[in-house]
């Protein structure tokens, strides 16, 4: 990448180089506002090459949970006959292309680290963000002095997976540790599996790096292997294949994000409905039961412990952890399905070698401590376990721990006046009244679906808003996930309710008439049926691409195609047709109660029909009715 010399004013800066500032540099240079030479838009970024933590917290075998179709931005797609969930590096290639494709290579300086960002006083212009910049080497060592650079507007993009999430544990990294302590590592310093051979492995974390280090453990020939869970972990395959149903195998390789549609779930909703999440619980209600009929377990597809609390098993609470090469190992002692059962229906596992095959991993509660002689010292096992003996709690002395246990953010670099991160933008996340010229683009994470996209969508919102050509959105925020306070991740939303918000804010959700009227019923057809792909919201609004038809047509048309006729009448029409009775029962119910209200003495239909609910001290919903 670039390293010539940094203009001395940006008209938009932006900060880091993975997907989401990369998108973020394509739409500030092709529809950003024009600037004159010497202060044209500037992307830094840290590290020696651009990617992220695609390219630099990657590790050996890892491939992309969210499918191509979903990931990969609008209008530069993957070519057909690529798999769907490429490898990382082959992500990190994809980018690449993508910043030559478009032109935008001269614009990135990378080695480039930002030391602070701070608001300055500019009477003549609106370049008031002061950004010091500092040249580094491959050792992340200072090169040169530190250079200043005015922008106009900045966007960052520095990622959700950069800063560890280190938990401190006695007797392992915090505390009198005992010279036998076993040694440790976080996920991000993890690359390959000789560093997991030939020892005993606890693996901290159930996330899906966490079921990707277990099962990689596991390949490596370690010695053993267990898996420290805090609750649970809701297990799901990312692509939908290998079920046996009435002898008949169904292998249809369908990635599960691109199975939700949307028509009656995304678009022409009613905002009672949106407001109260009923899709969501109505989807996790059938989605458990479907599982329970195909595996035999609702916990999670096929899995038989680990199992979240009844109350978090859904898509409305909690990530899906789509990294499920390790659940049958994990399985191993407790799968009981029953003969007649099994004749139904049943999960095959693929083929394993004879030497790996019936090995297992041990789920362990997260330990509380290390004692002077290395063993893991457990608390209890969390109370909703259905299996007595499935959260191991015997000797557990490992030669190696590996904490998968995330990542935080850190907002030291940023002077006063700035938000502290996109929790504090109350513009979608994305950016705030009181200075729409900071945007903070990439920092909300999906239960389903890929960052890119969003990313995508995140940018058109700021840039529409930043240059005021949109009013500012006041529509209610249907799109998060239903966390605990107490949940340490607070940023997950609901992939596709998200980008359809965004798309009403920005205004490229596109009518189905309009839809109709200037493309054909085809691409109304594809639209309906399919998921919420970001080229859909290319098709109409001030981002209308040219390429957005071409893509609906072929790419987008195969995720349809693919389910085949079963497959969209049951992933596709019955839901749809359900979704649509309760939207239009919606509809009646609110027109009616503003026709009788006046009549009867009673308040008008509210906006937000949440309004009406509240919870009294043991968490029951009582109906609030204020009466005139």
């Amino acid at each position: 990448m670039t390293r010539s010399s940094l203009p001395s004013r940006a008209s938009t800066l932006v900060i880091g180089g993975g997907p989401a500032g990369l998108v973020s540099l394509k739409y500030t240079v092709e529809y950003g506002e024009k600037w004159v030479q010497g202060e044209e838009p500037v992307l830094v970024e840290m590290e020696s090459e651009i990617g992220g933590t695609f390219r630099w917290r990657g590790y050996e075998n890892a491939e992309l949970v969210s499918s191509k179709q979903l990931t990969c931005f609008s209008d530069f797609r993957y070519p057909l006959s690529a798999p769907d969930h490429p490898s990382l590096p082959n992500f990190v290639a994809y980018l690449h292309s993508y910043t030559e494709h478009f032109g935008i290579t001269p614009y990135i300086h990378t080695s480039t680290k930002l030391i602070s960002l701070n608001k300055v006083q500019s009477p003549k212009d609106d370049y008031k963000h002061l950004a010091v910049l500092q040249r580094v080497d491959s050792d992340k060592q200072p090169i040169g002095e530190p250079i200043s650079i005015l922008a106009k507007r900045v966007i960052i993009t520095t990622g959700l997976h950069v800063t560890p999430n280190i938990p401190l544990i006695p007797g392992l990294n915090s505390g009198p540790i005992p010279p036998s302590a076993p040694k440790w590592i976080h996920s991000s310093s993890y690359k390959s599996r000789s560093q997991l051979s030939d020892k005993e492995v606890l693996i901290l974390g159930a996330g899906e790096t966490g079921m990707d280090l277990a099962y990689e453990s596991i390949m490596s020939t370690s010695k053993r292997v267990w898996l420290g869970v805090r609750t649970g972990f809701l297990s799901f395959p990312k692509v939908l294949n290998n079920f046996s149903i009435l002898g008949y195998t169904f292998d249809g390789n369908l990635p599960i994000d691109g199975l939700i549609t949307n028509l009656f779930e995304d678009v022409y909703v009613h905002r009672w409905i949106a407001q109260s999440h009923l899709r969501w619980f109505i989807s996790d209600f059938v989605i458990r039961r479907v599982m329970w009929v195909l595996t035999g377990t609702k916990a999670g597809c096929n899995q038989w412990c680990g199992e979240l609390p009844p109350e978090k098993q859904g898509r409305a609470y909690v990530f899906l952890n789509k990294s499920a090469k390790a659940i049958r190992f994990i399985n191993q002692p407790y799968y009981k399905l029953s003969s007649i059962h099994k004749k139904i229906a049943h999960y095959i596992d693929p083929p394993l070698p004879d030497d790996i095959k019936d090995r297992k991993i041990d789920i362990v509660p997260f330990p509380q401590k290390f004692d002077e002689n290395a063993r893991a010292v457990f608390g209890s096992p969390p109370k909703h376990r259905s299996k007595e003996n499935a959260w191991k709690t015997e000797e557990c002395k490992p030669d190696l721990v590996v904490l998968c246990t995330g990542y935080k953010q850190d907002w030291d670099w940023l002077g006063e006046g700035y938000p502290k991160g996109p929790e504090e933008c109350e513009i979608r996340g994305v950016t705030s009244e009181k200075d729409l010229s900071v945007g903070f683009v990439g920092f909300v994470r999906p239960g389903v679906g890929a960052i890119p996209p969003i990313a995508e969508m995140q940018t058109q919102l700021f840039l529409l808003l930043s240059q005021e050509r949109i009013p500012i959105p006041k529509s209610p925020e249907t799109y998060h996930l239903l966390h605990s306070p107490t949940s340490r991740i607070q940023y997950g939303v609901d992939h596709s309710t998200y980008m359809s918000t965004l798309a009403k804010d920005i205004g490229s959700s596109p009518g189905l008439l309009d839809l109709w009227w200037e493309y054909g019923w085809f691409v109304l057809f594809v639209y309906c049926f399919g998921a919420a792909f970001p080229t859909f919201y290319r098709l109409a609004g001030p981002y209308r691409s040219s390429k957005a038809q071409g893509i609906v047509e072929t790419e987008l048309w195969a995720t349809i195609r693919r389910r085949g006729l079963l497959g969209n009448i049951f992933m596709g029409v019955i839901p749809m047709t359900f979704y649509a009775i309760i939207n239009i029962s919606a509809y009646m119910i609110e027109k009616t109660w503003s026709f009788s209200a006046p009549l009867f003495g009673l308040p008008p239909p509210p906006d937000n029909i949440m309004d009406y609910y509240s919870n009294d001290k043991n968490g029951n919903a009582d109906v609030k009715v204020k009466v005139n």
